[in-house]
């Protein structure tokens, strides 16, 4: 390699670093490097407010889905026990976990309260082996709710009730079967106590 080839690359080493010098210490640089830090920030912070609206519309869909009803401090949400069992048995179908997972969101801005979950079955059967069924399924929704839902199990208690305080009739009024209404008799209800709303203290 000769001399003049030699001078160009070490006259051209030397540009260059001067040119990145030139560029760390240029203040329009400086300027846009952080006006792209506040626009990712920007981005980001859009990013969480729709995570939020989405968690907000997910609450609300759920909420309308089971008709939750809310009196005083209570709601409660019916879940119908053929969408979350095989008839006769105390296994959740696997398709239970999709209105389970709703149940879930519901409760979720309630972790300090008390969550009741409550068997009933239809009139079929002796009176001891449908409260045995309905506590064990509400046992199973319980633990579900513990396992998958974020429900703390000191907040959670089940109650079984058998075929007592149906919603709909057994039989018809000619005394004929009412698949229908034995149906919506099968259910677990789920009732949330929110806590009491805090006083400000006097002054």
């Amino acid at each position: 390699m000769n001399t003049g080839k030699i001078l160009a690359i070490v006259a051209l080493s030397i540009l260059t670093g001067v040119l990145v010098v030139w560029a760390q210490n240029d203040p329009q640089v400086a300027i846009a490097k952080k006006q792209a830090a506040l626009e990712r920030q920007r981005i980001e912070l859009e990013k969480k407010s729709l995570e939020l609206q989405q968690k907000e519309l997910d609450l609300e869909k759920a909420r309308q889905e089971f008709q939750a009803q809310q009196s005083g401090r209570s709601l409660s949400m019916n879940l119908s026990g053929d969408v979350l069992f095989d008839y006769d048995k105390v296994e959740l179908k696997p398709a239970a976990a999709e209105a389970l997972k709703k149940v879930a969101i519901v409760l979720s801005p309630f972790p300090e309260s008390k969550v009741t979950v409550e068997g009933y079955t239809d009139s079929k059967g002796t009176k001891a082996v449908n409260m045995q069924l309905s506590r064990e399924r509400a046992q199973a929704v319980k633990d579900w709710l513990v396992k998958n839902g974020g429900v703390a199990p000191a907040n959670i208690f089940t109650k079984g009730f058998g075929g007592e305080y149906p919603i709909a009739l057994n039989k018809n009024t000619d005394g004929s079967d009412n698949p229908l209404g034995r149906a919506l008799n099968r259910r677990v209800s789920i009732i949330v106590e929110k806590p009491a709303a805090s006083t400000p203290p006097t002054p």
